[in-house]
């Protein structure tokens, strides 16, 4: 079967024509979707026939290809005969779904059926060997609802494992909520000791903490009495509610620390040292004695999570002891933790406090304790700063003072991690345009992961049929599996060109390019780059950019970093639309620009809106945009404050470098925004130099400098 109009008669003349574009260009023209897909094929032209509702062929083209197909499209075919037919057949294809495909997904697609079907023996047959402890949530409540339902004698004893051996989820709160509660007696007086238990980890799901506060001495009685085990969910449970009930911090310290000694024999004693250890540090003046604990509770961990979780707060409060010793042995502690990316807020509060309080020498140190140990977004950060002091002069190493500037911007650009560090070290070390464009085209440096076709296939099977809205969720799912570089910017490239129709598909071609490159360990090609940093809404882009005097690639990254080119999308704090605005600023903006109506979902008018804001604010920060990006994010007020506070420390009376104002801010999220839109600025400058208009273009260094200077 040719590519035709026939297939693809419900999608846009537009959609159409990409297709075609896209399908020559990867083929040859007398190539068919048949043989480049063989017995794939029939579940796409099922996906086509279901949706005009002719469920008879629509079966026999996915049964041909469950039967025929590779791994992905048979078992999306057996997945979709589950909704063709009868109950009967729909309970049948199930049947053969979990015959075929035995993984969970499986198993919740198959069990949401049979309950629904109120085939509930079947039910319980294949949900009988669930670990209750680890297996899907929602699957595991489809079982209690089942021997809820059928009176089964196992149902008390399942729930309460499944209450009582992991972390709550949403689907422990609903289904306590909408099926256990209405079978508990009317008082609690009255419960069960594992209704009482369960009860309780609910109330502290909803941290109610000042009623499991009441109720938690009752625990501790049972325990004495050896009526219930000290379960470690229920003693984190317990220790919340002391944490964030109660103030006598002291007191329950050394609660804790009786109990962990007595109860040393179960697994739960980690949380009992771990708890200890949380008292005495907000107590105050137990060092000692919250050290000790924590010094305990990873001795005790039972997995890697926890040890880390003590480590970090072992960690906290020698911090906020003292950080020059702590800086002095982290390293000590560094060797230990398992996840690197886990203690990277410990370092992105340590910096901006170690640089405004004039710690500066201690960031030769710093690097050497965490080097090898941090993650490489850490380690690139504290190698920066440290060449830049020594730069500035701020630390100094006499005669070693240029070797250790080489080795600690060399450090920062090889982590290969963040684009904002590895560009500013590449440039301080002086590279030439033709090296920095090799930096630029190195967006992750990751191990090669083996590719999945069978992925591969199904995903470009969506493009090449037309089913551009499968395609992102259906990535997401299986990119980690094994889909190249490849294939997925061609996905991103399709989706980006399917967002002529539908802006819906812009922040999709980003994310799925960007992603992508996060894992990729190729170079990526400028075309690659464009997609992960593109141009949409060029024409106002450039209008307003060019009537406000704003650079429009600052707007680009603006737009990119705030919204990923989502014109509809809100944020929780209510920031609207493509830039983000607020109401009140939009209103302030109306009446400057003498607007009566308008609306900040408007692609136009919230360009125009945002572009008119950061070009007043550049002109109120004295022509900095680096500064006029930081008071967009949290207000030109407090940029001016840490500015001044900023300088006096460094000694500055004026030029006081971006780079190193952006290190102390004490605003986590403000730095980061920080460096994301510098890192976009440049990258959008650099890709689409040659379409640059102005007669006097910038070398890739001057664009650096326009933003540290």
């Amino acid at each position: 079967m040719k590519l035709t109009k026939r297939i693809f008669k419900n999608i846009s003349p537009v959609l159409f024509a990409l297709l075609l574009s896209s399908c020559s260009a990867a083929e040859p023209q007398t190539s068919t979707l048949q043989d480049i897909f063989g017995a794939d094929t029939d579940y796409f032209l099922g996906l086509q026939l279901l949706a005009d509702e002719n469920e008879n062929l629509a079966r026999q083209k996915l049964q041909n290809c469950m039967k025929n197909g590779t791994y992905f499209c048979s078992k999306r075919s057996a997945e979709l005969l589950t909704t063709i037919g009868s109950v009967q057949d729909k309970n049948k294809a199930c049947q053969n779904l979990i015959d075929m495909f035995p993984d969970e997904d499986s198993y919740l697609l198959a069990a949401k059926q049979f309950y629904g079907a109120k085939e509930y023996n079947k039910v319980l047959e294949i949900t009988n060997n669930l670990d209750l402890a680890e297996s899907n949530n929602e699957l595991i409540k489809i079982r209690m609802e089942t021997l809820r339902t059928t009176e089964s004698k196992h149902y008390k004893s399942e729930v309460f494992k499944w209450f009582i051996s992991r972390k709550l989820s949403d689907f422990h709160y609903i289904f306590y909520r909408d099926s256990y509660s209405k079978d508990l007696p009317e008082t609690e007086k009255e419960y069960s000791l594992q209704q009482f238990i369960i009860t309780y980890r609910i109330d502290l799901y909803k941290k109610d903490y000042s009623v499991c506060l009441a109720k938690a001495e009752t625990f501790f009685e049972l325990f004495e009495k050896a009526d219930t085990e000290p379960y470690s969910y229920l003693v984190s449970d317990i220790g919340k509610a002391y944490l964030y009930g109660s103030d006598r911090f002291h007191k329950n310290g050394d609660l804790f620390v009786d109990l962990a000694e007595e109860y040393s024999n179960f697994d739960s004693v980690y949380y009992f040292w771990f708890y200890a250890g949380r008292f005495y540090s907000k107590a105050g003046d137990y060092y000692s004695q919250s050290i000790n604990c924590f010094e305990n509770a990873i001795h005790n961990a039972k997995t890697d999570s926890q040890k880390d979780d003590a480590l970090w707060y072992l960690l906290q409060t020698k911090i906020n002891q003292s950080y020059t010793e702590t800086i002095k042995n982290i390293g000590n502690y560094a060797s230990q933790w398992s996840d690197p990316e886990y203690f990277d807020d410990l370092f992105d509060t340590m910096i901006p406090s170690l640089m405004v309080n004039g710690n500066w020498k201690y960031f030769g140190t710093l690097l050497d304790q965490i080097d090898g140990y941090a993650s490489n977004e850490t380690t690139a950060k504290v190698a920066y700063i440290y060449g830049r002091l020594l730069q500035e002069g701020y630390i100094k190493k006499g005669k070693d003072t240029d070797t250790e500037i080489e080795r600690a911007f060399t450090r920062a650009l090889n982590c290969g991690i963040s684009p904002y560090y590895k560009i500013l070290a590449a440039y301080r070390l002086g590279y030439s345009e033709k090296e920095m464009e090799r930096i630029l085209c190195v967006y992750a440096d990751n191990k090669e992961i083996p590719v999945d076709k069978n992925a591969e296939t199904l995903l470009l099977g969506y493009k090449y049929f037309g089913y551009p809205e499968k395609i992102y969720p259906e990535w997401l799912n299986l990119y980690k599996l094994g889909v190249s570089t490849k294939v997925s910017m061609e996905l991103a490239q399709f989706i980006h060109d399917c967002g002529e129709y539908n802006h819906d598909y812009y922040p999709l071609s980003i994310r799925i390019s960007a992603r992508s490159a996060n894992i990729s360990t190729d170079f990526l090609s400028k075309e690659d780059l464009q997609l992960i940093y593109p141009r949409f809404y060029s024409q106002l882009v450039s209008k307003y950019a060019e009537e406000y005097e704003v650079d429009e690639n600052l707007i680009y990254a603006l737009i990119r970093s705030e919204s990923f080119f989502d014109e509809g999308v809100s944020s929780t704090a209510g920031a609207l639309g493509l830039t983000q605005l607020m109401q009140l600023t939009g209103d302030d903006i109306a009446a400057k620009l003498k607007v009566k109506d308008y609306n900040l979902l408007d692609a136009e008018t919230n360009i125009r809106f945002g572009t008119y804001y950061i070009s007043e604010l550049i002109k109120r920060c004295d022509g900095s945009a680096l500064q006029a990006l930081f008071s967009y994010n949290a207000g030109i007020t407090r940029v001016r404050r840490w500015l001044s506070s900023s300088m006096v420390e460094f000694g500055k009376k004026k030029n006081m470098p971006g780079d190193l104002f952006l290190e102390t801010l004490p605003y986590s999220e403000t730095r980061e925004y920080g460096r994301k839109l510098v890192s976009a600025s440049l990258y959008y400058e650099w890709l689409y130099y040659d379409e640059t208009e102005s007669e006097e273009k910038r070398s890739f260094n001057q664009i650096v400098e326009s933003f540290i200077y």
